[in-house]
């Protein structure tokens, strides 16, 4: 008998516990959310936090809670967050997110979003959202967002304008859609992306301008300090040539890149050479300058024009009437023989050259054997 008794006191509460959710389900149904009953939600009826534990005997038990506002929160130390924003995802623990701040992802220890916008992802510890800042994010240890659309990832960043960010420790950005990546590195150039690793920027990129060790770039490439080029291949093409103001430009002439030890040898020898040609020049200028016919004689020989020239010069005498066997003979500065051009004529005349090749020529007047007069002249190319 007692055992029916029992059996009867089980069905009774049983139905009693089905009516109870018969009548929540109802209620949540009222709300709009179709298709709900007693047995497919799990939820409260009122404001109140619904709560997930385990080992709920236990102060430190595992916990996670959806509060009213619609934020689902899983705590490390459990009800040490304050959350007040609505539809966010939050992991961790002391993390504060203000009534603004909807729609985030936060995970780590103490992040302050009291004053934080919606739309941020933050995660490491004590980061700071301020001035209704959203759509950001904080990664890393004690950042600080100050504007919307920023990113920053490390440590000790401070942003200030929107569209900014930082990648590093101990940066800070403060122009306009700047951005700053290294360390104890303040970017305070609008428009730019700056690089280093002391207070003294290694590199700043602004307006399709790369500055290495300045700020203020003012080429497309602008370097303060040496340049190494190390293992570069050979070839041949134009030279660089570098005005007052440091600027590198293109040369007009072609030269050879490679240099190894046989080439300079062969450079020193050239050199040698000339120098040793000079000297026998001057010699000669020394030995043919003075006229060597007697006073009366009144021969004149012109310095040719143009000079220098190109390929093509003229070159202007006077004979006295008595002139016999002369001629004007062209040297090279070695002192060799390249043309003998006999005159026929006295008086005023000129003889053209053409086809000369370039370089430094020396030429001479003389009647009956004897030198009169020796000049110089430069054909280039």
């Amino acid at each position: 008998m007692n055992k029916k008794l029992f059996n009867i006191k089980n069905i009774i509460t049983g139905a009693m516990i089905l009516s109870a959710g018969a009548v929540n389900a109802q209620q949540w149904d009222i709300i709009g959310n179709l298709g709900t009953n007693s047995s497919n939600y799990v939820g409260t009826i009122d404001d109140a936090t619904l709560f997930l534990r385990t080992n709920g005997q236990k102060d430190d038990g595992g916990q996670a809670y959806l509060n009213a506002a619609g934020s689902f929160v899983v705590e490390s130390t459990n009800n040490t967050n304050d959350i007040k924003g609505k539809g966010n995802i939050v992991a961790g623990t002391k993390h504060v997110l203000g009534s603004n701040t909807n729609s985030s992802i936060v995970g780590g220890w103490g992040h302050q979003l009291t004053e934080s916008g919606g739309a941020n992802f933050v995660t490491g510890q004590s980061n700071i959202i301020l001035n209704g800042a959203g759509k950001s994010v904080a990664m890393g240890w004690k950042n600080t967002i100050r504007a919307t659309n920023q990113f920053a990832i490390g440590v000790g960043i401070d942003l200030t304008t929107e569209y900014s960010g930082g990648f590093g420790i101990d940066l800070a950005a403060t122009g306009n859609r700047s951005f700053v990546f290294g360390a104890n590195v303040k970017n305070d150039i609008p428009y730019s992306v700056m690089f280093g690793l002391s207070k003294i920027p290694t590199m700043l990129i602004k307006d399709q301008m790369v500055g290495v060790r300045t700020t203020v770039p003012t080429a497309n490439f602008h370097t303060v300090g040496t340049v190494r080029l190390e293992s570069l291949p050979s070839g041949s093409g134009k030279a660089l040539v570098v005005d007052a103001n440091g600027n590198v430009m293109v040369a007009t002439t072609t030269v050879a890149k490679q240099a190894n030890d046989e080439t300079v040898t062969e450079l020193q020898s050239q050199i040698d050479d000339l120098k040793q040609e000079l000297i026998d020049l001057k010699n000669l200028l020394k030995q043919t300058s003075v006229k060597d016919i007697s006073s009366n004689n009144n021969a004149i020989l012109y310095q040719n024009a143009p000079n220098p020239s190109k390929g093509e010069t003229n070159i202007k005498y006077y004979l006295p009437a008595d002139s016999k066997n002369s001629s004007i003979e062209i040297y090279s500065v070695s002192g060799q023989l390249v043309k003998s051009l006999p005159i026929r004529m006295t008086g005023e005349g000129s003889i053209a050259l053409n086809n000369m090749k370039s370089g430094m020529y020396l030429y001479k007047l003389s009647i009956n054997g004897k030198t009169i007069d020796t000049k110089k002249m430069l054909i280039n190319d």
